[in-house]
């Protein structure tokens, strides 16, 4: 059995008709044809590692009336409820196969069974999709990466070798007893972290534009001189709606490092440059572009590389803005530089259990309807918008990577949105390349393919320009 931290819980808590928590890796192989990988030999590799990955077991039991948070018990796993098999069209393309991978996170995982699906995907010439889905209460990015590695390259890190031990399922009254038990103790948690969460609430993404957060925080933390980060509202900060839009690509991932030694900045600064010129095109184009920057939302992963537990949530976050409102692409990439250095340092004197220690006061029994609220006020017209959306650039293997032999072309992330900030752009870097996952609402971000072709093109103007300064010299 395993207690969800608050955090954990809140990916949970926060799931409605509209909105799944959960996430998922794309991996393309080249294979030749449609019998190198198939849902059978992917049940067979799932197999010969599934008591090595606990999530792939974790089954949600809720506490009786409420008194703790849910808990994750082991359950045994029939691999035909959660490995499924699919053709694409004649003359499939990469944008149907985006449409495939967008169907599958519109679905809400059933909490009936572990909350995990691998679908394996026939029909892009010489190529096989497999997608991995997992749910966000059972691991974040990183987790879920060691998942899809163990899963795709029999690739096991050496920290997921303790196997799973079969327990009996819990008492519902033990949990219920445990529940009341842990009060008092999570009352004085929450009490002695106070101070530090207050001074941080303005880094809470679902908080932070609620009226007067940025003042408490700025008086708890004496800092008289800062300058609250305001995020416009833009076609993003809407309620979701129940389908979601997927776009995928690789830019070169040597070409971001030649930039990043060029300008003496960090990979993530070019990143978020990239991001901002990319957008920045795109809402030009449709009339959409805001006076100031966007503001964005990267998660951090604050696990230590030698922890045992490696699974469920370990994340803080930085809050950055993203300068589309700067028309020369060296200004952005030398604002994104500046101003990321700053927000780490915000993020660096955050606790990092912020993001926990924020929901733990909140009493159990009302923490759905709490956080199903907080989303609803953040998405409506009567709260200014606290974010524009999410980045997130997540290390990827160095290593070439196979599958029943056929190597792996791409890995694309297929991250979560939310109401109120309905656009991800996640990167991960793989080999050579940096393959980039957009995620949108459908209606907010009807035209995802268009920004990913816009992504490319900003790179391909910063690579110039690279190019004509070291020519010059």
């Amino acid at each position: 059995m395993r207690r969800l931290s608050s955090l954990d819980a809140q990916f949970l808590a926060a799931e409605t008709r509209t909105f799944g928590s959960h996430y998922s890796g794309l991996a393309v192989f080249e294979t030749g044809d449609s019998t190198t990988i198939t849902a059978a030999t992917m049940r067979s590799r799932v197999a010969a590692c599934i008591d090595q990955l606990p999530p792939l077991h974790w089954k949600v039991m809720e506490v009786p009336l409420g008194l703790d948070h849910p808990v994750f018990i082991e359950a045994e796993v029939n691999l035909d409820d959660h490995i499924f098999e699919s053709t694409l069209p004649e003359q499939a393309d990469d944008e149907m196969l985006g449409r495939a991978v967008a169907d599958i996170l519109s679905t809400r995982l059933d909490r009936d069974k572990p909350l995990w699906r691998l679908d394996v995907i026939h029909g892009l010439p010489d190529r096989t999709a497999v997608v991995i889905t997992l749910h966000h209460a059972a691991a974040d990015g990183i987790a879920a990466s060691e998942v899809l590695a163990a899963i795709l390259d029999n690739a096991v890190s050496p920290e997921l070798e303790t196997r799973r031990r079969s327990e009996a399922a819990p008492n519902p009254l033990g949990l219920a007893v445990r529940g009341l038990a842990a009060l008092p103790v999570r009352g004085v948690r929450a009490l002695l972290a106070a101070p530090q969460t207050l001074a941080h609430l303005d880094q809470v993404p679902a908080i932070r534009a609620l009226p007067g957060v940025h003042t408490l925080a700025q008086t708890v933390r004496r800092d008289g001189a800062a300058k609250p980060l305001n995020a416009p509202r833009t076609r993003f900060n809407v309620k979701l709606s129940g389908a979601r839009t997927v776009a995928y690509g690789t830019v070169s991932f040597g070409e971001i490092k030649a930039l990043k030694a060029h300008f003496g900045i960090t990979v993530n600064d070019v990143v978020i440059a990239l991001c901002a010129g990319a957008l920045r095109r795109r809402l030009t184009e449709t009339g959409d572009l805001p006076t100031g920057p966007l503001v964005a939302y990267i998660p951090v992963s604050k696990r230590s590389p030698d922890t045992q537990d490696r699974f469920g949530n370990a994340i803080s976050s930085i809050i950055a803005p993203v300068p589309v409102h700067l028309p020369k692409p060296v200004d952005r990439l030398r604002f994104a530089h500046e101003t990321m250095t700053a927000a780490k340092q915000r993020t660096s004197d955050a606790p990092d259990t912020l993001l926990s220690d924020v929901n733990d006061p909140i009493p159990v029994p009302i923490f759905g309807i709490a956080a199903r609220g907080l989303m609803e006020l953040t998405s409506s017209r009567f709260a200014r918008p606290p974010i524009n959306m999410v980045i997130s650039n997540v290390p990827g293997s160095p290593s070439a990577m196979t599958c029943e032999g056929a190597p792996l072309v791409a890995t694309y992330p297929g991250s979560l949105v939310f109401d109120g900030f309905a656009l991800n752009i996640t990167v991960v870097s793989y080999q050579d390349g940096l393959d980039i996952g957009i995620v949108g609402d459908a209606t907010a971000l009807p035209d995802a393919w268009d920004l990913l072709a816009d992504f490319r093109s900003e790179l391909d103007e910063l690579s110039a320009l690279v190019d004509s300064e070291r020519s010059a010299h």
